[in-house]
């Protein structure tokens, strides 16, 4: 049954899921492995994210798996998101864009608070698909501050048309029209989806050749999220000296999928409080990842 407007409305109007979770630091040295860090054992700058004897950074988009509840302490909000999401075609759904705002730098290790909702629906039209972003904003149980919020657009391929907004998505952020002020290339590994997968996403299109060829790859791919992650390393290597307390958000468009083993070059651009970036991949000369926006202190 496709989605109405009606539903639309009551996922939208329904107050917050509120959930509790904890990580700990086996969660953000995994990440920052998955993710390429420690490949050299004596950079010391890198060890810093995955040795816990020489530091304690953590890789700020590691809050795309970290939050995951561990119980829920509300959940009517939940129910109507579900009903709405399992109205729409999961098949012909691509992540569009991921999004995330760092109010502090992540603790190695926290309880944490995580208040979910749907965010925004919009109607592209007919033929066009629809936009789902959902919100988590996550705070530290032991003093209530604020730690990160995340945001996902969700791209519904065959749902446009039900008559719903189509103002107000987010617009992406545009790159600068010049040469790159820096170019970072960060080598992938063939077994690169088989770690990041341990992070907590085991979507067997990443892993499974099988369910990769019943979605139209020869071969699986890798996880965007971790493609995502991957961005984030080149930019604090190349831009921020692997200084992670001076980010305050990293937002990317996913355009293109890529596969384990592959090279993403990292190109980016630094105006102010802002470095702009976009990913390609070497061996195809595709972009992975465009529109990317790194905001700084």
């Amino acid at each position: 049954m496709p989605i109405t407007v009606a539903d639309v409305e009551e996922a939208l109007a329904m107050a917050p899921t509120e959930s509790e979770g904890e990580y700990t630091d086996r969660d953000t040295l995994l990440y920052a492995v998955a993710i390429g860090m420690g490949r050299d054992p004596l950079d010391a700058k890198e060890l810093e994210y995955v040795c816990e004897t020489v530091g304690n950074r953590v890789v700020p988009t590691a809050g795309t798996v970290l939050s995951r509840p561990r119980r829920s302490l509300a959940g009517a909000g939940q129910a109507a998101r579900a009903a709405l999401q399992s109205k729409m075609n999961y098949a012909m759904m691509l992540h569009g864009e991921q999004r995330i705002e760092v109010f502090q730098p992540l603790p190695p290790a926290a309880e944490i608070n995580i208040s979910s909702r749907v965010a925004g629906v919009y109607d592209k039209g007919e033929g066009k698909g629809a936009l789902v972003i959902n919100e988590s904003a996550v705070s530290l149980k032991s003093d209530g501050s604020p730690l990160y919020t995340q945001r996902n657009t969700m791209f519904y391929r065959a749902d446009g048309g039900f008559g719903g907004e189509s103002k107000g998505a987010p617009v992406p952020h545009q790159l600068p029209d010049r040469e790159p002020d820096a170019v970072c290339e960060m080598p992938g590994r063939v077994d690169q989806a088989m770690v990041y997968a341990l992070c907590g996403d085991r979507n067997p299109l990443h892993r499974d050749p099988g369910v990769a060829k019943k979605a139209g790859f020869d071969v699986p791919i890798l996880h965007g999220l971790c493609s995502y992650g991957i961005a984030c390393h080149a930019v604090l290597k190349t831009m921020l000296d692997y200084d992670q307390t001076q980010m305050t958000g990293f937002d990317v468009r996913f355009s293109s999928p890529v596969f384990p083993g592959e090279t993403q070059v990292v190109e980016m651009w630094k105006d102010d409080k802002v470095i702009s970036f976009r990913v390609r991949i070497k061996e195809r000369d595709v972009v992975s990842i465009n529109n990317g926006k790194c905001t700084i202190k």
